[in-house]
């Protein structure tokens, strides 16, 4: 099968539980999710050239490959709960983990008190299939969930050492000139057939005997063996000297290429959603309050966790990172209301004293029919203070947008969450 370059056709899979120790990376509870357009991980290289010396020319000379991290983001415009679950506890750093019917969990989730965070492994395959790569030492750095126009948003910002595997393979074989066959060192060239394992070799250059340019060869076929013979359609020369052919291909994959099972969960509806505020959680439910159905306009809550990826001297030689800590956790909420009465203006008034409780409540399909358990979330805000609401024009009606922060309430460091679905764990 021809080889696809359509963003579409690749995948993305993480690990649900936390690697140990952090930056190995972890093959068990992986889960192949479907997400938006875009996401996905990097490398972000540091590459130094030698413009700050003096070399004898104004022009750089040589280039210099310092170091490197991991930076990207995954988001699903519709959240699915396992997703909604997975950058919860990762963001907050702690997540227990309770059946509560046939098939359904229940994940409670506080923050972490360590600023050692947890971290996870990411697979990824660019298209189907360039190439595939597996990152481990990954964070979420900060998260966004939003009620939007239909449903339930999440994206994650993530943020890694860059401790990243390929599988793909650069190799100098040296043969003589006039070869139409090159072997392999030891690797055999991933493919079920001669027509995958050609999709699988994707160059083979050399620079003839007394050249200084490089000819490409065109490869007419792949054998099966291990190490696998590479027949080539024209020699490159005519001489009976060696010379060293490059051969860009993708070996025989190993284990972590494979990726896990995919799960398919409904997404989240805004019309299953509630807002609550001024409510009392007592440790198993939140009392009281009062519903926001009509006044809210939009809903977000935004976490972020100030992740210090740090490069350590430890006689490694590695180029990623070496250690990962949280530097303060911060998270907000924005909500904006339609503007028909004074209480948050009156608030805003007095912010040193007055304060007020935030519940979000997510809702999706009942997990086991007559349990009365629903996939989704319930997320508990004890204490919230207003830092600006300020009076704003929505449309043609009156708005108020309330900036809220999140504050320690004593007894649960400010956030307690509870995510329902049919993963048994999470961290």
């Amino acid at each position: 099968m021809a080889k696809i370059f359509l963003e579409q056709a690749g995948r993305i899979a993480v690990t649900r539980t936390k690697e140990s120790p952090k930056g190995t990376p972890q093959a068990a509870n992986g889960v192949t999710m479907d997400f938006d357009s875009g996401s996905g991980l990097g490398l972000e290289r540091i590459i130094e050239d030698d413009r700050d010396l003096i070399t004898g020319s104004e022009t750089p000379g040589n280039i210099f490959y310092a170091s490197h991290t991991a930076a990207g983001g995954l988001s699903q415009k519709r959240a699915k709960p396992d997703l909604l679950t997975f950058v919860l506890a990762h963001f907050f750093g702690n997540c227990e983990s309770t059946s509560v019917s046939t098939s359904a969990y229940r994940h409670t989730i506080t923050p972490l008190a360590d600023i050692d965070h947890p971290g996870f492994t990411l697979i990824q395959r660019r298209g189907n299939s360039i190439l595939k790569e597996r990152y481990s030492g990954n964070h979420i750095e900060g998260f966004t969930l939003e009620l939007g126009e239909s449903w339930v948003s999440i994206s994650a910002d993530i943020k890694g050492w860059g401790k990243r595997e390929v599988n793909y393979e650069h190799e100098i074989v040296s043969a003589e000139a006039n070869s139409t066959q090159i072997t392999l060192a030891e690797n055999a060239v991933e493919g079920a057939d001669d027509a995958e394992r050609l999709e699988n070799v994707f160059r083979v250059r050399a620079r003839d005997v007394g050249e200084d340019h490089w000819t490409h060869a065109p490869v007419s076929s792949v054998s099966s063996d291990t190490p696998a013979v590479i027949t080539l359609a024209t020699a490159i020369g005519t001489s009976t000297d060696s010379i060293d052919f490059h051969v860009d291909y993708i070996p025989e994959e190993p284990d972590w290429c494979s990726f896990p099972e995919r799960i398919d969960e409904s997404p989240l509806k805004l019309m299953d959603a509630r807002v609550i505020v001024d409510g009392y959680y007592n440790g198993e439910e939140v009392l009281g309050g009062q519903v926001l159905p009509g006044k809210v306009l939009s809903f977000s809550l935004q976490g972020s966790n100030e992740i210090d990826i740090r490069h350590v001297p430890d006689a490694s030689g590695a180029l990623h990172a070496g250690e990962s800590l949280r530097g303060g956790r911060l998270v907000t909420v924005k909500i904006t209301e339609k503007l028909k009465d004074t209480i948050r203006q009156y608030q805003q008034d007095h912010a040193e004293a007055e304060s007020l409780s935030v519940y979000l409540q997510l809702r999706g399909a009942e997990i086991d029919p007559g349990s009365g358990i629903y996939f989704g979330a319930d997320i508990m805000l004890p204490k919230c203070g207003i830092l600006n609401a300020p009076i704003t024009v929505s449309g043609k009606y009156l708005a108020q947008e309330g900036d809220l922060i999140v504050l320690d309430d004593g007894t649960y460091d400010g956030v307690i969450i509870k995510c329902y679905n049919q993963q048994a764990s999470y961290l």
